[in-house]
């Protein structure tokens, strides 16, 4: 067994090369003295170099100590065996010493940064990793061919062609017929309910009626008086105050030369009006009926009082009208789109909804004191309506032959109206209107085979120069691809949209 030791200024690469000139297949390496040795990483690469010639190499810690004359006789042996060719690694003696025959082993220690070694792989290794590149390379050069996708709107100038066409929509017809201007009418029924919270608006005063007691004093000598319940007497103060009496008040007719003593009958009154005005103090002289006040008169001896008045806020009939109309109209959108949800393709013209009310319930009358109230609606809705895409057919037929050379209709952007004109028996006479969006006739499939594979700049150019296109705007995904600046190798994915422009 060969014993190596290595000094401070030794590194792996001197340790290495010790090892690969050893003879013996044994060697014991003491780690006390030099650091790179100390290293896990350092001791595994020198233990592969080892096995690699076929040799075994053991660490220790310490070297043993042996005396002088041990260490003397054993180098002295050492040398006496070593051949010709030994390099000069001798037990117990640093490797790194010169010797008077060679040159030291371990080269002078340079400071500054050493790249680590490196060797080409060979055999298996090199075509694993050979096949691993060019799977790398296959699957990026896949993914960079097939994953993105383009979405190229191109937009045109905009260019508009308007029309109006008058139709019949008839029930009977089970097909249009565009030579006789019928389209086919489909009647639709839905029930809606609901119910709605609205303020009240008007005022009006409230309150109680003043009352009072009088007495009525007769001075005719020559008749008595009888006044019946009912009986209108008036404040001769201010006459717009008036009471009526509350029971029959008979009184007998008056002696003669009578002046204090008079006839007189006590009778309670009620004021005819609400109010605090009615509460009249005593000494208040009445007029009684149309009698004349010469002869009979009424007066209270004591205050009117309980005449109150107050304002109060009230439901009026403009507000239950308001109401009326404002559920209504929330009723007739939501049939508006429950026609829409269970019938996508139809549409329903102006004038086409027509509607009855099953039931209508306030929560408050008219003049009720209330500061808000509700109303609840249960309305049947009956709506005439057709066919979106054959109103569309047929007014784009209309005007299929006033269209420029060049040019087609884009049915997505045409926008189309229609209205009511009259009904006859189940039939409608209807107006039906279109704004058709026109733009050029391009090949889409001409565009993509041109713009495949090309940069943004180039595509630039070649869409600017097509006929009457005013702009365009490249969608790539995913995204990340945009950074390389060109379109889709392959020209399936990409997609042409043609639309108008502003």
């Amino acid at each position: 067994m060969k014993i190596l030791r290595f000094e401070e200024t030794n590194n792996l690469i001197d340790c290495l090369e010790a090892i690969k000139a050893e003879e013996d297949t044994e060697i014991k390496i003491f780690t006390a003295e030099s650091e790179f040795l100390k290293k896990n990483l350092n001791r595994e690469i020198i233990q592969l170099v080892a096995k690699n010639s076929k040799k075994t190499v053991s660490f220790e810690e310490t070297a043993p100590k042996i005396s002088e004359a041990q260490a003397e006789i054993t180098e002295r042996t050492e040398q006496a065996e070593a051949p010709k060719e030994n390099l000069g690694f001798v037990e117990g003696r640093d490797v790194a010493a010169p010797t008077a025959q060679e040159e030291p082993l371990v080269p002078e220690s340079k400071k500054g940064f050493k790249l680590p070694s490196f060797k080409f792989p060979k055999g298996k290794k090199l075509y694993i990793i050979a096949g691993t590149c060019l799977a790398i390379f296959l699957i990026a050069a896949l993914t960079f061919v097939f994953l993105p996708s383009a979405n190229v709107i191109i937009s045109t100038e905009a260019n508009f062609k308007e029309s109006e066409l008058t139709l019949t929509a008839s029930k009977s017809a089970s097909s249009p017929d565009s030579a006789k201007g019928i389209i086919p009418l489909k009647i639709l029924d839905v029930n809606e309910e609901d119910n709605i919270e609205e303020n009240s608006s008007g005022t009006k005063t409230t309150g109680t009626t003043a009352k009072g007691r009088v007495k009525i004093v007769n001075r005719d000598t020559a008749n008595g008086k009888t006044f019946f319940q009912g009986t209108v007497i008036t404040s001769l103060s201010n006459q717009s105050l008036a009471f009526s009496l509350d029971r029959t008040a008979t009184i007998s007719a008056a002696p003669a030369g009578c002046e204090a003593d008079c006839p007189q009958v006590g009778v309670d009154v009620t004021a005819k009006t609400i109010g605090e005005q009615s509460n009249l103090s005593s000494g208040t002289v009445f007029k009684i009926g149309d009698a004349n006040i010469n002869f009979v008169f009424a007066k209270n001896d004591t205050n009117f009082t309980g005449g109150t008045s107050r304002k109060i806020t009230v439901v009026s009939a403009n507000d239950q009208k308001n109401a009326k109309e404002d559920l209504l109209k929330k009723l007739e959108t939501k049939a508006k789109e429950d026609f829409q949800e269970k019938n996508p393709d139809f549409i329903i013209p102006e004038g086409g909804l027509t509607f009855s009310v099953i039931n209508e319930v306030y929560s408050k009358a008219i003049g009720e004191e209330a500061q808000n109230f509700r109303l609840s609606m249960q309305v049947k809705f009956t709506a005439n309506a057709f066919s979106e895409d054959t109103l569309k057919e047929l007014l784009i037929g209309s005007i299929s032959s006033n269209i420029p050379s060049g040019y087609g209709v884009d049915e997505k952007d045409s926008k189309i109206t229609s209205e009511v004109l009259e009904k006859t028996g189940e039939d409608l006479k209807i107006l039906g209107k279109i704004k058709a969006s026109l733009i050029p006739s391009l090949n889409s499939n001409e565009i993509k085979a041109k713009i495949s594979g090309k940069s943004f700049s180039r595509v630039d150019s070649y869409l600017r120069s097509l006929n009457s296109v005013s702009g365009f705007e490249i969608k790539i995904s995913p995204s990340l691809f945009r950074f390389f600046g060109i379109l889709p190798v392959v020209k399936d994915r990409i997609k042409i949209e043609i639309a108008q422009g502003n």
